[in-house]
């Protein structure tokens, strides 16, 4: 098993999109439907739930219309960090 992590690029957001990438296979690359384009996931946000894509080269980004003319490359994290976010978010919900 192999786990990403990246921070979610949302202004004031501190979560986190993660994904497991051990089944990723580049010679079979699925077709996303709903946004017309290669992509091996569309992992949401663990915080505010936006939505972004996986798409071949490692390359996670932020889907911003439906027409995929416009995109952003998001930061990659540890997969600690995310963790470390969900026990601080446990701890304050009591």
């Amino acid at each position: 098993m192999s786990i990403e992590a990246h921070k979610c690029n949302k202004q004031g957001c501190k979560g986190f999109v993660v994904f497991e990438n051990a089944d990723f296979d580049l010679r079979d690359v699925p077709m996303d439907e709903k946004y017309r384009c290669y992509a091996f996931d569309r992992p949401h946000c663990s915080e505010c739930g936006k939505e972004f894509l996986v798409v071949p080269h490692y390359i996670v980004i932020e889907v911003t219309d439906k027409d995929f003319g416009d995109w952003e490359q998001i930061e990659s994290a540890c997969y600690t960090e995310y963790e470390r976010r969900q026990r601080d978010l446990r701890m304050l919900s009591g």
